[in-house]
């Protein structure tokens, strides 16, 4: 009875482990968040700073930062999106101040900035 136990105990422990590294789901990466952000709705510059930075973005080198007035911008990789759009996920540091997390996208044409539907700008208040 002994070694039978032991065999059963084993074996529950090793599907409980099992079980709870599969129910843990993963840490979302920042393009996977960039992905959920892209839900269509575009976004018109609201200031010449905006529309500056969304006329430089085709000539942005990846991991290049550009001042735009007070702001800096980096632009990460464009890549395909699956709206079917370029997009590209920008840092922008106002001054000295915190990075905040922009997505534009552009179908085509002109580049737009894209609505946070996770409004990560109100998470970090």
């Amino acid at each position: 009875m002994g070694l039978e136990w032991c065999n059963r105990a084993s074996a529950s422990v090793a599907a409980l482990s099992l079980l709870a590294a599969c129910a843990a789901p993963p840490q979302a990466s920042a393009r996977d968040l960039a992905d959920a952000n892209d839900t269509g709705g575009a976004l018109k510059a609201t200031s010449a700073i905006e529309r500056e930075i969304l006329e430089r973005l085709p000539r942005l080198a990846n991991g290049a930062a550009f001042r735009v007035g007070d702001e800096t911008v980096v632009g990460d990789a464009a890549y395909a999106a699956a709206s079917g759009r370029t997009c590209r996920r920008l840092r922008l540091t106002q001054g000295s101040g915190p990075t905040s997390d922009r997505l534009a996208c552009s179908d085509g044409g002109a580049w737009f900035f894209v609505p946070d539907v996770f409004d990560t700008s109100k998470a970090a208040d």
